[in-house]
């Protein structure tokens, strides 16, 4: 597959090299960079399209940026070997008669740049993409775009305005999974799908207001679910993604006891928005035919097996 980066020009458009650096030294950590950043936000096919070139107007922005994130993310792979050298004599330490290695923390600080720059990158990126989605099809008809439609809180904003990530793209597209869990396990029994779908679709006031309770439900219930999970650091202002990117880097956030607080906080938190959910239907049963009749349905059964119990 083609890569965005294809050139040393490219590469010191976005970083800081050396005049000499050889572009086939850092071509298999480009590639590895791509795959592992930058298809899984955007998609192998828009990916493609992209590096396919020709691109204007917005596509053209994004391309550059996703350049910028494509050649700090290599340059941070290249970091961790680039004094290494592997040969038929095992594997060797490269000097220079005028230079010496980096100091461990000097090495830490370049990472942890290299690191931050490529991600707001691609940040930056994704919110093109999300306000300019006719433009970028490949990407919109892909899972990496759709995988989230389906969910009430479908967006980096929709989650930021209930709790701080610190609006990365990067983070939420991490929090997935936890979101999806939290739609499995909470709402599915509650509502129905018939319901949930409707609200998804939301058109009416009382539709859009239930969408909202449910993304804040959604979001409280998702920090609950991740708070005593290591792929995440916590602190006392928000959420980040947990990363090993970065060698030596100090990993601090609250402690075992105040996340055990938060996680019961947020639970609860979020049963109460969900209490505010089945108030809101229950006031607006024509609005929300789908859950009266499941209500109806329940109401039935549940009398049904009362006289079957009496009858024993």
């Amino acid at each position: 597959m083609a890569t965005l980066v294809k050139d040393i020009d490219t590469v010191k458009k976005h970083a800081t090299v050396n005049f000499n650096t050889n572009f086939n030294v850092l071509q298999p950590h480009i590639r590895q960079a791509e795959r592992k950043h930058l298809k899984p936000a955007i998609s192998k096919e828009q990916l493609q399209n992209l590096a396919a070139g020709n691109n204007t107007g917005k596509k053209l922005e994004v391309q550059e940026l996703l350049e910028e994130a494509s050649v700090n993310l290599a340059l941070l792979r290249y970091s961790k070997t680039a004094i290494i050298s592997i040969g038929n004599n095992g594997l060797l330490i490269t000097t220079a008669a005028n230079a010496k290695p980096a100091e461990w923390w000097q090495v830490r600080d370049l990472q942890r740049e290299l690191y931050k720059s490529g991600t707001d990158a691609i940040d930056e990126a994704l919110e093109i993409m999300e306000e300019n989605t006719a433009d970028f099809q490949e990407w919109q008809q892909s899972s990496s775009y759709t995988k989230f439609k389906e969910l009430f809180t479908h967006t980096t904003a929709s989650f930021q305005n209930w709790y701080n990530i610190n609006n990365s793209r990067i983070t939420f597209l991490q929090l997935r999974p936890h979101i999806k869990r939290t739609e499995d396990k909470y709402f599915k029994a509650l509502l129905g799908q018939d319901t949930i779908t409707q609200i998804k679709e939301a058109s009416s006031d009382e539709e859009k207001e239930a969408l909202k309770i449910c993304q804040a439900a959604q979001t409280m219930l998702t920090i609950a679910e991740v708070a005593d999970e290591g792929l995440f650091l916590l602190t006392k202002n928000g959420l980040m993604l947990m990363t090993d990117e970065v060698q030596g880097e100090s990993k601090q956030g609250i402690s075992t006891q105040e996340r055990e607080h938060l996680k019961f906080k947020k639970q609860q938190d979020g049963n109460e928005y969900l209490k505010q959910l089945l108030k809101l239907l229950n006031s607006n049963l024509q609005t929300f035919s789908h859950f009266a009749n499941k209500q109806k349905t329940e109401a039935i059964k549940t009398t049904y097996n009362k006289k079957s119990l009496l009858s024993i």
